[in-house]
């Protein structure tokens, strides 16, 4: 028997087993897991049976009031035939009573290119000026202070003249930040979707760079603004000058309609009144964004990051990849919303509050390990182990550098988490080299005078990209926790067989470490551990860091 909640009665008590197969939650296909929920306590063993096959089912999370059992298979489709035998010591429970379950859970299909790739995110105007005939009139000199929204005239021609310093670095993928005709330096607040901004370039030369990138083995994902846009937008400017009568008065979320436009009251990004919010619940307004889409999709982009605002509508997104999906399926989706529970809406998504939390525990120390570690490992149990794969991992801020909040040390040790947690690290344009210099939506220009470079920070990153994509199940989803000490703000975990220590404390830490018997090798320095009687001991600096493999 088939219920999207089923509770089941028996010699169990009869509320305390939970299983939804229509839920991802329960039945991921992509990722071959089948999950159970049991009230805490009543149940001591499961099984998930499949014809004549058995498998033991594990714990793969614990909280206040269930035990969460995972079965772990191969990929599987909807024809997957399946039901489970609990067990508590004293009696045992099948379920359904009679007749077998069916996989029934949407099916969320990750590009598999995704999984654990390294972004390097671009914003066109800081980042070189390789065509002087397109600056726009009132810029700032190239190292100046930025100030404000001005432009320093960076372009796409200036990306694709730095493409051999891209590759050089390593990421798989760039990130790129709005393009769009908009009167600002950043972007963000487009006039056309359709068009890019002639300071930046033309079609030509975004096809020039794609091929670029193409050629040097990489992806490229575009940032298309969806969730809000410039006050000098077509449907917007209609609305300030017809107020309700406007065909397009439902596009934006008005608060109040007042008998002039001066007074049109509206909600915004960032509090800000010249980034208007879309009313992405409109019918209208979806089919209008999505066919943009599709035209920037025949471009042969590998992928776009959709929004910039964490409470973009789940209805849209779950039209716009739906949408993308049946024609595209290789395209990656990435929002800035993290939500997936209402059914596949994204890819992977870049969660401005984990980059919160993470700064919350390495920067701001106002969070303790345990409270880190729970965190994490909560958002990785309950989030699709696929999207945990292709969700971005990053300091990017709109207001600060992560350079301007921790000096070289801490960050090194941040990177190191970033390129050895589960997901798709991300380093923003300058930070791998220290920049500093930013303001409001305006990172500044990178510094392309070694001279001016932290070096060692570059280094530290280019070796941390090298050990990511030389250990794959870094890019996995498996994350164990070996070790937490808030005292001395150490934190240990395992990534399939490569264990990370991070000491983001001021003192030098001892700690002992479950390990297999062994030599492990340090991959940052080549320096070699031995565990003996399955402990691993050693000592961590103060703000620093090992990766350690064990050799075979």
């Amino acid at each position: 028997m088939l219920l999207s909640l089923v509770r089941i009665a028996s010699a169990l008590n009869p509320d305390s087993v939970f299983h939804d197969p229509r839920d991802i939650f329960y039945v991921n296909q992509q990722a071959g897991e089948i999950r159970l929920k049991v009230s805490k306590g009543e149940s001591n063993q499961a099984f998930l049976i499949v014809g004549a096959s058995r498998w033991p089912m594990n714990i793969g999370y614990r909280d206040s009031q269930f035990d969460y059992y995972v079965a772990n298979l191969t990929r599987f489709d909807s024809t997957l035939a399946y039901r489970f035998l609990l067990a508590d010591g004293t009696d045992s429970l099948q379920l359904p009573p009679q007749g077998q379950f069916r996989a029934l859970a949407p099916v969320l299909q990750v590009p598999e290119w995704s999984a654990g790739s390294i972004h390097y995110l671009i914003n066109t105007d800081g980042f070189f000026n390789g065509d002087l005939t397109n600056d726009p009139t009132e810029k700032i000199e190239w190292r100046d202070k930025p100030a404000d929204w001005v432009s320093y005239g960076g372009d796409i021609e200036g990306i694709i003249q730095k493409m051999d310093y891209i590759t050089s670095l390593g990421p798989d993928n760039i990130i790129l930040s709005p393009i769009f005709t908009a009167a600002s330096n950043h972007k963000l607040n487009p006039r056309d979707y359709a068009s890019i901004d002639p300071a930046y370039g033309d079609t030509i030369d975004l096809k020039r760079l794609i091929a670029a990138v193409h050629g040097a083995g990489k992806k490229i994902i575009l940032s298309l603004v969806f969730t809000h846009t410039g006050i000098d937008f077509p449907a917007f400017s209609d609305i300030a000058t017809n107020g309700r009568s406007s065909r397009y008065a439902d596009w934006y979320r008005i608060k109040t309609w007042p008998a002039d436009s001066s007074g049109l009251s509206y909600n915004t990004w960032r509090s800000d009144d010249r980034f208007p919010l879309f009313n992405l619940r409109n019918q209208a307004l979806q089919n209008y964004l999505i066919g943009f889409v599709e035209y920037w999709a025949h471009f042969h982009l590998d992928g776009f990051y959709i929004g910039e605002s964490e409470d973009i509508d789940q209805g849209f997104m779950k039209a716009l990849y739906g949408y993308v999906k049946k024609k595209y399926p290789e395209l990656l989706i990435i929002t800035s919303d993290p939500h997936t529970r209402a059914g596949p809406n994204h890819d992977g998504c870049f969660s401005r509050q984990f980059t919160k939390l993470m700064l919350r525990y390495f920067v701001d120390k106002d969070i303790s390990a345990p409270a880190f570690d729970s965190i994490i490992r909560n958002m990785l149990f309950f989030g699709p182990a696929q999207v945990n794969c292709a969700n971005i991992v990053g300091f990017h801020d709109y207001s600060k550098r992560i350079g301007m909040l921790a000096d070289r040390s801490l960050c090194k040790v941040m990177y190191a988490f970033a390129f050895t947690f589960c997901g798709s690290p991300m380093v923003f344009y300058g930070d791998e080299i220290g920049m500093t210099d930013c303001t409001p939506l305006n990172w500044g220009s990178f510094s392309w005078n070694t001279d001016q470079q932290d070096v060692e920070l570059l280094n530290a990153i280019r070796s941390l990209i090298r050990i990511r994509k030389e250990n794959p199940q870094l890019k996995d989803r498996y994350f164990y926790t070996l070790y937490v000490d808030d005292v001395k703000k150490v934190y240990a975990y395992d990534r399939g067989g490569i264990i990370v220590v991070l000491n983001s404390g001021p003192s030098q830490s001892f700690v002992e470490l479950p390990a297999w018997d062994g030599t492990y090798r340090d991959l940052m320095n080549g320096l070699k551990y031995t565990a003996f009687d399955q402990k691993l001991k050693l000592s961590v600096d103060p703000l620093s860091f090992r990766i350690l493999k064990r050799e075979i």
